[in-house]
């Protein structure tokens, strides 16, 4: 406990030193994806910056049956997955800094709802009894993904516009499903402040 507390200490000691160092102008940014509309869905993200090159957030999106037909899992034991809404935190990289024109790479974890139709359902009759019937299972699951993209920065730096690629895999309770899906990918507009 003494150890755990003495290194809480140093770390927040280490954070306020690297605030000292690098005055940033805008620590906090608000974005949306400009193409998830076209396809009848919808995401927001917040991101906030913690040093000079370093940034984590939080996003959240909401899928439509459009969006849902391009996705990779979307066939799985004879049934199909499909992912409605997810949240997604992540953490950033900038590669010439946060308060810069930049590279980015991200770190993200994925918690979805998800559709499971296909699939042996149990329930109970009125008698008690136990019946399978063929059905559709909601659940939420967990994942794992890397992003890529590039962020400009304009009108004094606080319009933003990111490109980006991101490649989710998703967890389930009870295995390991590894498959890819599209995830925080497109073209997204934000505002930094």
């Amino acid at each position: 406990m003494r150890r755990s507390l003495i290194f809480f200490i140093l770390f927040l000691v280490a954070c306020l030193a690297l605030k000292a160092q690098d005055p940033l102008p805008y620590k906090n940014q608000v974005s949306t994806n400009l193409l998830l509309p076209l396809f009848g869905s919808a995401d927001v993200a917040y991101e906030r910056t913690l040093g000079g090159k370093f940034a984590v957030g939080l996003g959240a999106a909401v899928y439509g049956e459009p969006f849902e037909n391009l996705t990779i899992d979307d066939s799985y034991r004879g049934g199909s997955l499909r992912t409605k809404n997810e949240i997604m935190p992540f953490a950033r990289i900038y590669f010439n800094g946060n308060q810069k024109k930049s590279h980015f790479l991200e770190v993200l974890g994925s918690f979805s709802r998800v559709d499971e139709s296909g699939r042996l359902i149990r329930s109970v009759n009125e008698e008690g009894n136990g019946v399978y019937d063929i059905g559709v299972r909601s659940y939420t699951r967990g994942g794992l993904g890397m992003g890529y993209g590039y962020r400009f920065l304009l009108v004094d730096d606080k319009l933003v516009l990111e490109a980006q690629l991101g490649l989710r895999t998703n967890f389930d309770v009870n295995f390991i499903v590894l498959n890819a899906a599209l995830v925080r990918t497109g073209i997204k507009i934000g505002y930094r402040f």
